[in-house]
Protein backbone atom coordinates (compact mmCIF):
# COMPACT_ATOMS: atom_id res chain seq x y z
CA UNK A 1 0.00 0.00 0.00
CA UNK A 2 1.15 3.62 -0.68
CA UNK A 3 0.82 7.20 0.86
CA UNK A 4 -1.34 9.56 0.20
CA UNK A 5 0.46 11.87 -1.84
CA UNK A 6 -1.57 10.67 -5.11
CA UNK A 7 -3.89 12.60 -6.52
CA UNK A 8 -7.56 12.58 -5.83
CA UNK A 9 -8.98 9.14 -7.10
CA UNK A 10 -5.79 7.48 -7.47
CA UNK A 11 -4.13 5.72 -4.78
CA UNK A 12 -3.14 2.26 -3.19
CA UNK A 13 -5.96 0.37 -4.63
CA UNK A 14 -5.49 -1.93 -7.92
CA UNK A 15 -7.65 -1.09 -10.77
CA UNK A 16 -9.46 -4.36 -10.72
CA UNK A 17 -10.24 -3.57 -6.69
CA UNK A 18 -11.70 -0.65 -7.29
CA UNK A 19 -14.14 -1.84 -10.39
CA UNK A 20 -14.97 -4.32 -8.52
CA UNK A 21 -16.11 -2.07 -5.67
CA UNK A 22 -18.11 0.56 -8.57
CA UNK A 23 -19.68 -2.77 -9.90
CA UNK A 24 -20.89 -4.75 -6.80
CA UNK A 25 -20.52 -2.04 -4.23
CA UNK A 26 -18.31 -3.09 -1.71
CA UNK A 27 -14.94 -4.25 -1.11
CA UNK A 28 -13.34 -6.59 1.93
CA UNK A 29 -9.84 -6.91 2.43
CA UNK A 30 -8.03 -9.16 4.50
CA UNK A 31 -6.32 -8.49 7.77
CA UNK A 32 -3.09 -8.20 6.84
CA UNK A 33 -4.14 -4.71 5.79
CA UNK A 34 -4.07 -3.80 9.07
CA UNK A 35 -1.12 -4.14 11.82
CA UNK A 36 -2.07 -5.68 14.98
CA UNK A 37 -1.93 -2.62 17.51
CA UNK A 38 -4.30 -0.86 15.41
CA UNK A 39 -6.86 -3.64 16.23
CA UNK A 40 -5.51 -4.08 19.75
CA UNK A 41 -6.19 0.11 19.96
CA UNK A 42 -9.43 -0.17 18.87
CA UNK A 43 -10.42 -3.09 20.46
CA UNK A 44 -9.22 -1.27 24.26
CA UNK A 45 -11.32 1.39 22.68
CA UNK A 46 -15.08 -0.49 22.44
CA UNK A 47 -14.16 -1.99 25.97
CA UNK A 48 -14.15 1.56 27.54
CA UNK A 49 -17.39 2.64 25.27
CA UNK A 50 -18.97 0.28 26.45
CA UNK A 51 -19.26 0.76 29.93
CA UNK A 52 -20.90 4.38 28.75
CA UNK A 53 -24.05 5.53 28.96
CA UNK A 54 -24.55 9.23 26.89
CA UNK A 55 -26.34 10.14 24.50
CA UNK A 56 -23.96 8.79 22.02
CA UNK A 57 -24.62 5.26 23.39
CA UNK A 58 -28.11 3.57 21.44
CA UNK A 59 -29.21 0.42 23.33
CA UNK A 60 -31.39 -2.39 21.46
CA UNK A 61 -35.17 -2.76 22.76
CA UNK A 62 -34.10 -4.31 25.97
CA UNK A 63 -32.89 -1.23 27.41
CA UNK A 64 -29.77 -3.06 28.84
CA UNK A 65 -27.65 -4.47 25.36
CA UNK A 66 -25.75 -1.86 23.98
CA UNK A 67 -26.73 -2.07 20.26
CA UNK A 68 -23.84 1.68 18.99
CA UNK A 69 -21.72 3.94 19.99
CA UNK A 70 -21.63 6.90 18.27
CA UNK A 71 -18.56 9.04 18.07
CA UNK A 72 -15.92 7.37 18.73
CA UNK A 73 -13.40 9.43 16.40
CA UNK A 74 -14.32 12.50 18.39
CA UNK A 75 -14.64 11.09 21.84
CA UNK A 76 -11.57 8.54 21.96
CA UNK A 77 -7.75 10.05 20.53
CA UNK A 78 -6.94 6.39 19.60
CA UNK A 79 -9.58 6.06 16.67
CA UNK A 80 -8.73 9.68 16.09
CA UNK A 81 -5.51 8.17 14.57
CA UNK A 82 -7.19 5.08 13.11
CA UNK A 83 -9.10 7.63 10.91
CA UNK A 84 -5.71 8.94 9.77
CA UNK A 85 -4.03 5.48 8.88
CA UNK A 86 -3.03 5.58 5.59
CA UNK A 87 -4.52 1.54 4.97
CA UNK A 88 -7.81 3.16 5.56
CA UNK A 89 -7.66 6.95 4.81
CA UNK A 90 -6.21 6.20 1.21
CA UNK A 91 -8.88 3.19 -0.27
CA UNK A 92 -11.37 5.44 1.40
CA UNK A 93 -9.92 8.50 -0.71
CA UNK A 94 -9.63 6.46 -4.17
CA UNK A 95 -12.59 5.55 -4.03
CA UNK A 96 -14.71 9.08 -2.90
CA UNK A 97 -12.20 10.49 -5.69
CA UNK A 98 -11.41 13.67 -3.34
CA UNK A 99 -9.83 14.70 0.16
CA UNK A 100 -12.39 13.65 2.84
CA UNK A 101 -13.55 13.87 6.40
CA UNK A 102 -15.45 11.94 8.51
CA UNK A 103 -18.77 12.44 8.67
CA UNK A 104 -19.95 10.04 11.28
CA UNK A 105 -18.29 6.90 13.07
CA UNK A 106 -19.63 4.63 15.37
CA UNK A 107 -19.04 0.74 17.11
CA UNK A 108 -21.61 -1.33 16.12
CA UNK A 109 -21.91 -4.44 18.57
CA UNK A 110 -23.92 -7.39 18.22
CA UNK A 111 -23.97 -8.85 21.24
CA UNK A 112 -24.49 -12.94 21.98
CA UNK A 113 -27.85 -13.52 21.65
CA UNK A 114 -29.33 -10.10 22.24
CA UNK A 115 -27.83 -8.75 19.29
CA UNK A 116 -30.81 -6.92 17.07
CA UNK A 117 -31.42 -7.12 13.20
CA UNK A 118 -31.21 -4.31 10.53
CA UNK A 119 -33.89 -4.07 8.48
CA UNK A 120 -32.83 -3.29 4.67
CA UNK A 121 -31.80 0.09 4.47
CA UNK A 122 -29.55 2.22 1.99
CA UNK A 123 -27.60 4.16 4.31
CA UNK A 124 -27.13 7.27 2.26
CA UNK A 125 -30.80 8.59 2.13
CA UNK A 126 -30.88 9.68 6.04
CA UNK A 127 -27.55 11.51 5.38
CA UNK A 128 -29.37 13.63 2.52
CA UNK A 129 -32.72 13.68 4.63
CA UNK A 130 -31.49 14.66 7.77
CA UNK A 131 -27.76 16.06 7.46
CA UNK A 132 -28.19 17.86 4.35
CA UNK A 133 -25.42 15.66 2.08
CA UNK A 134 -26.38 16.43 -1.54
CA UNK A 135 -24.54 13.84 -2.99
CA UNK A 136 -23.45 9.90 -2.11
CA UNK A 137 -19.91 10.89 -2.56
CA UNK A 138 -18.91 9.39 0.67
CA UNK A 139 -17.94 5.38 1.14
CA UNK A 140 -18.95 3.05 4.89
CA UNK A 141 -15.64 1.58 6.03
CA UNK A 142 -15.83 -1.47 8.43
CA UNK A 143 -13.21 -2.66 10.24
CA UNK A 144 -13.71 -6.27 11.79
CA UNK A 145 -13.32 -5.66 15.56
CA UNK A 146 -14.35 -9.74 15.97
CA UNK A 147 -14.65 -12.49 13.55
CA UNK A 148 -17.83 -11.88 11.27
CA UNK A 149 -19.55 -15.25 10.23
CA UNK A 150 -23.05 -16.70 9.22
CA UNK A 151 -24.06 -16.85 12.51
CA UNK A 152 -23.40 -13.81 14.55
CA UNK A 153 -25.27 -11.01 12.55
CA UNK A 154 -23.40 -10.66 9.25
CA UNK A 155 -24.12 -7.59 6.73
CA UNK A 156 -26.20 -8.83 3.75
CA UNK A 157 -25.76 -6.91 0.71
CA UNK A 158 -27.39 -6.95 -2.95
CA UNK A 159 -24.69 -6.88 -4.81
CA UNK A 160 -25.04 -3.49 -7.77
CA UNK A 161 -27.86 -2.10 -5.80
CA UNK A 162 -25.90 1.33 -5.73
CA UNK A 163 -26.27 1.76 -8.76
CA UNK A 164 -30.16 2.08 -8.55
CA UNK A 165 -29.51 5.64 -6.67
CA UNK A 166 -32.05 6.06 -3.93
CA UNK A 167 -34.80 3.35 -3.84
CA UNK A 168 -38.33 3.97 -3.56
CA UNK A 169 -39.73 4.04 0.23
CA UNK A 170 -41.86 5.52 3.01
CA UNK A 171 -41.43 7.17 6.48
CA UNK A 172 -42.54 5.26 9.26
CA UNK A 173 -45.02 6.73 11.31
CA UNK A 174 -44.46 6.95 14.68
CA UNK A 175 -41.25 5.92 17.18
CA UNK A 176 -39.95 2.66 16.73
CA UNK A 177 -41.60 -0.25 19.38
CA UNK A 178 -39.15 0.59 22.65
CA UNK A 179 -38.30 3.82 21.72
CA UNK A 180 -41.03 5.61 22.80
CA UNK A 181 -39.65 8.22 24.95
CA UNK A 182 -36.91 8.84 22.79
CA UNK A 183 -35.25 11.88 20.72
CA UNK A 184 -36.89 11.73 16.93
CA UNK A 185 -33.06 11.44 15.59
CA UNK A 186 -32.85 7.86 17.75
CA UNK A 187 -35.46 6.38 15.13
CA UNK A 188 -33.30 6.47 12.13
CA UNK A 189 -30.86 4.02 14.78
CA UNK A 190 -32.74 1.23 15.48
CA UNK A 191 -33.76 -2.30 14.85
CA UNK A 192 -36.92 -0.68 12.85
CA UNK A 193 -35.87 1.43 10.14
CA UNK A 194 -37.28 4.72 9.72
CA UNK A 195 -37.27 5.05 6.10
CA UNK A 196 -38.43 1.86 4.75
CA UNK A 197 -38.06 0.24 1.04
CA UNK A 198 -40.80 -2.02 -0.24
CA UNK A 199 -40.79 -5.24 -0.15
CA UNK A 200 -41.79 -5.81 -4.03
CA UNK A 201 -38.51 -3.48 -4.64
CA UNK A 202 -36.11 -5.84 -2.29
CA UNK A 203 -37.25 -8.99 -3.78
CA UNK A 204 -37.04 -7.59 -7.43
CA UNK A 205 -33.27 -6.52 -6.82
CA UNK A 206 -32.25 -9.93 -4.97
CA UNK A 207 -33.95 -11.98 -7.65
CA UNK A 208 -31.96 -10.26 -10.20
CA UNK A 209 -28.95 -9.37 -8.38
CA UNK A 210 -28.75 -11.98 -5.55
CA UNK A 211 -27.61 -11.83 -2.14
CA UNK A 212 -24.00 -12.15 -0.49
CA UNK A 213 -22.48 -11.88 3.00
CA UNK A 214 -19.35 -10.49 2.94
CA UNK A 215 -17.44 -12.42 6.13
CA UNK A 216 -14.23 -12.99 7.98
CA UNK A 217 -11.51 -12.83 10.47
CA UNK A 218 -11.32 -9.96 13.15
CA UNK A 219 -8.83 -7.23 11.25
CA UNK A 220 -10.95 -7.73 8.11
CA UNK A 221 -11.74 -4.17 6.38
CA UNK A 222 -15.11 -3.95 4.46
CA UNK A 223 -15.80 -0.75 2.15
CA UNK A 224 -19.28 -0.33 0.89
CA UNK A 225 -20.98 2.40 -0.78
CA UNK A 226 -24.06 4.57 0.70
CA UNK A 227 -26.51 3.57 -1.63
CA UNK A 228 -25.89 -0.28 -1.40
CA UNK A 229 -28.79 -2.06 -0.15
CA UNK A 230 -28.01 -4.23 2.97
CA UNK A 231 -29.36 -5.67 6.30
CA UNK A 232 -28.34 -7.68 8.94
CA UNK A 233 -29.77 -10.75 11.27
CA UNK A 234 -29.64 -10.58 14.80
CA UNK A 235 -26.94 -12.64 16.17
CA UNK A 236 -27.94 -16.12 17.11
CA UNK A 237 -24.81 -17.06 18.17
CA UNK A 238 -22.72 -17.33 21.33
CA UNK A 239 -20.20 -14.83 20.16
CA UNK A 240 -19.74 -11.13 20.36
CA UNK A 241 -19.79 -9.54 16.69
CA UNK A 242 -18.28 -5.80 16.92
CA UNK A 243 -17.43 -3.74 13.89
CA UNK A 244 -16.04 -0.20 13.59
CA UNK A 245 -17.53 1.93 10.58
CA UNK A 246 -15.95 5.13 9.48
CA UNK A 247 -18.51 6.89 7.23
CA UNK A 248 -15.53 9.45 4.78
CA UNK A 249 -17.29 12.19 2.67
CA UNK A 250 -15.89 14.34 -0.18
CA UNK A 251 -14.56 17.84 1.24
CA UNK A 252 -16.84 19.05 -1.43
CA UNK A 253 -19.62 17.51 -0.38
CA UNK A 254 -20.99 18.84 3.16
CA UNK A 255 -23.93 19.47 4.28
CA UNK A 256 -26.20 22.53 2.67
CA UNK A 257 -27.73 23.23 6.20
CA UNK A 258 -31.30 21.23 7.30
CA UNK A 259 -34.08 22.69 9.70
CA UNK A 260 -33.19 20.37 12.63
CA UNK A 261 -29.36 19.22 12.77
CA UNK A 262 -28.83 16.25 14.54
CA UNK A 263 -26.20 16.06 17.17
CA UNK A 264 -22.63 16.17 16.63
CA UNK A 265 -21.81 12.83 17.21
CA UNK A 266 -24.34 11.54 14.31
CA UNK A 267 -22.89 14.49 11.47
CA UNK A 268 -19.95 16.07 12.53
CA UNK A 269 -19.01 19.54 11.72
CA UNK A 270 -15.81 19.42 11.32
CA UNK A 271 -15.41 19.39 7.81
CA UNK A 272 -11.70 19.32 7.58
CA UNK A 273 -9.72 17.19 4.97
CA UNK A 274 -8.39 14.15 7.23
CA UNK A 275 -4.51 13.96 6.80
CA UNK A 276 -2.41 10.42 6.83
CA UNK A 277 -0.57 9.51 9.85
CA UNK A 278 3.38 8.83 9.50
CA UNK A 279 3.90 4.94 8.87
Amino acid sequence: MTGLNDAPGTGPLAADLVEQYNREGFLLLPPELLSPDLLDSVSAVLARALTDRGPQVILERDNVTVRSVYGVHQNFGEIGEVIRHPDLLGPARQLVGDDVYVHQSKLNIKAPFAGDQWEWHQDYIYWLQNDGITKPDLVNVSVFVDDVTEFNGTLTFIPGSHRKGVLAGSLADGPPQGYEDAPDWVATLTAEEKFRISPEVIEGLARSNGMVSPKGPAGSVLFFNPNLLHASAPNISPFRRAVLILVYNSVNNTSVGVGTPRPDFLADPNVSAVTPASR
